[in-house]
């Protein structure tokens, strides 16, 4: 086995265990607050693309976290979350 090979065959088993272990989580709630920016972070040819969510807190701090795409097309900015995925 070269060490190319040995190289790449690692690194595919190091992606495989973290789609694995990434399967079984959901993604954390984000913080309330006013919705001010939403983000597509990867191309859109991609299938599986993160969708960002930054949010404005009651003490002022812009908070990103990653949410579901419904979670996504439900929250426009201006609104309230997490009231505006319900």
């Amino acid at each position: 086995m070269t060490y190319r090979t040995r190289t790449r065959a690692a690194a595919v088993a190091v992606t495989v265990s973290a789609l694995a272990l990434l399967a079984g989580c959901s993604l954390p709630d984000g913080p309330a607050g006013v919705v001010v920016a939403r983000a597509e972070r990867t191309p859109p040819a991609s299938k599986n693309r993160p969708y960002f969510l930054t949010v404005r807190t009651a003490n002022g701090d812009r908070k990103d976290f990653q949410v579901y795409i419904d979670d996504y097309d439900q929250c426009s900015i201006g609104e309230r979350y997490p009231a505006c995925k319900q």
